[in-house]
C-alpha cells in the first residue's frame, strides 16, 4: 500500500481533486432540503456529475500509483 506522501506530484493533484469532487457532491446534500422545490432535477444532476468525477480521478490516482515501491 502506498502511502499519499510517497506519491508523485501529478498523482497527490488528481487524489485531491477526486477528494474535492467527492466532498462537494456530499456537501450538496445540505442544499437539496432547502432548494428542492425549485431545483432538484438540477441538484441530482451536479450530485451524479460530480460524484461521477469522484470516481473516475480516485480510479485513476489508484492506477497511477499502482508501481509504487511498498515499504516492507
Amino acid at each position: 500500500m502506498c502511502l499519499r506522501r510517497s506519491l508523485d506530484p501529478k498523482s497527490r493533484r488528481i487524489l485531491s481533486a477526486g477528494y474535492l469532487c467527492l466532498m462537494a457532491s456530499f456537501l450538496l446534500m445540505n442544499f437539496e432540503h432547502d432548494f428542492s422545490h425549485r431545483y432538484s432535477g438540477l441538484l441530482t444532476g451536479l450530485r451524479f456529475v460530480l460524484l461521477s468525477c469522484a470516481i473516475g480521478l480516485l480510479y485513476w490516482s489508484a492506477r497511477r500509483s499502482r508501481g509504487c515501491a511498498s515499504g516492507s
